[in-house]
């Protein structure tokens, strides 16, 4: 055997233990990252029918440089249509690769490099491609920022003092760590009062969205991105939705102007996803995420400064851990992992600790509700939590909260979507 086929074979060796001990540790442990939940396998397993395909394609739909997209097309176009008909928008992209993409194809369609954007800051929840100094979107175009008010609520006047000062071109709502609904119809008058298209990312609150149960963006947005994979239970990717006189600008800036190629998996996986969104069964699943979410507030809440704005409207708490029992975020995280709970350190409204150590944790509901954990075991959770962060060092603690958290973890549940007994209707 040749030096080089002895190391390829031992690095594929290990590349599939690593997978295998993946594998282990995600059926090991009890996942309350916000943006994590348990992808349906009908999305990822399309056996039956694309099973064989690696296809790809590009260009935009209807116009491709490929021979042998006809089905392709009738694929994208069902994908598209769903999407549209489940979030009210009257054009939809499905092709980007990750919402991260999708807003960068929005600012170069809207924008001119170096062009005013509004949009909230990082410490009040915005995500990173809303304007973070390192990111792209903080290179190419000047970003100022709006923040919350006392509560921890988005401040509407400060909004429209600044849009008024700055006169952006774009202001971005939307976040990945603000829990409360955000009003279209304010920002939309704002926006308008000064020449401004407004943008609204989704990717958290989307499967409220599509049952009702979060503010329709539209008429008020002028474009929406989102994600099927943290609250729909779909496949990574982006989507753009936007009124019809943006298509053009949309879709030239998705291709040929941020991405080239396009898997026919994800196409199919997305339409999947979006047809699927429409059901009964999902919007049980939502009403599920709601519920458990009321319970951990309910609980939270019996530590007055807990919880920032005191609740959420969506499947995304954040905690102020430092705030109640002096516990950065990264030591919350890290007493939470060690009996089988994941989390994520988050920044805080008012933030004063540096962003990887911050000052709270980020919650979500989404992962154990697709799990088909019921509304007691949340609360079971959400006291293991608590007893845990008033006693971090006691070890005895930590092992028996261990040993609790295995036998929720073994137990078998009806509403599971990685079970097989569990039903779609």
């Amino acid at each position: 055997m040749s030096a080089k086929l002895e190391h390829f074979q031992d690095l594929e060796h290990q590349l599939l233990e690593a997978a295998k001990k993946q594998n282990v540790y995600e059926m090991s442990t009890i996942n309350l990252i916000a943006p994590a939940s348990p992808t349906l396998p009908k999305y990822t397993r399309i056996e039956g029918s694309l099973e064989r395909s690696n296809s790809i394609t590009e260009g935009l739909l209807d116009n491709r440089p490929y021979a042998g997209a006809e089905f392709f097309n009738n694929i994208e176009s069902i994908a598209v249509q769903a999407a549209c008909d489940l979030f009210g928008a009257e054009h939809a992209n499905v092709q980007p690769h990750s919402v991260s993409q999708a807003n960068q194809a929005v600012y170069q369609a809207l924008l001119e490099n170096g062009a005013k954007v509004l949009a909230m800051e990082f410490s009040a929840g915005g995500h990173l491609t809303h304007g973070m100094s390192k990111n792209f979107s903080g290179r190419f175009f000047d970003f100022d920022f709006y923040g919350v008010d006392e509560k921890g609520y988005i401040n509407y006047e400060e909004i429209e003092k600044k849009a008024k000062l700055l006169k952006p071109r774009l202001i971005v709502c939307g976040a990945s760590s603000y829990p409360r609904i955000i009003e279209f119809d304010k920002l939309s008058k704002i926006a308008k009062e000064v020449g401004a298209y407004l943008l609204a990312d989704l990717s958290h609150p989307a499967g409220f969205v599509a049952t009702d149960n979060f503010p329709r963006p539209f008429p008020h947005c002028d474009v929406v991105t989102l994600t099927p994979d943290k609250t729909m239970l779909g496949p990574h990717g982006g989507i753009i939705l936007c009124k019809k006189e943006l298509k053009s600008k949309i879709d030239k800036a998705v291709h040929p102007g941020t991405q080239s190629s396009i898997p026919l998996g994800k196409i199919f996986s997305t339409a999947l996803c979006l047809t699927e969104s429409g059901k009964p069964w999902f919007e049980d699943y939502i009403d599920r995420v709601i519920g458990n979410m009321k319970v951990l507030e309910r609980k939270f809440n019996e530590y007055p400064g807990l919880i920032v704005t005191g609740g959420s409207d969506t499947n995304v708490m954040v905690l102020n851990t430092y705030n109640v029992f002096n516990l950065t975020g990264a030591q919350a995280e890290e007493i939470l992992e060690k009996i089988g709970m994941l989390t994520n350190r988050q920044v805080v409204p008012g933030e004063k600790l540096k962003p990887y150590v911050a000052s709270g944790l980020r919650l979500g509901t989404s992962w154990i509700t697709g799990r088909g954990y019921s509304e007691e075991e949340t609360e079971l959770i959400a006291n293991i939590i608590i007893e845990n962060f008033k006693n971090p060092s006691d070890q005895k603690l930590q092992q028996q909260s261990k040993l609790e958290v295995t036998k929720l973890i073994e137990k078998s549940r009806s509403k599971d979507v990685w079970g097989e007994e569990m039903k779609y209707e």
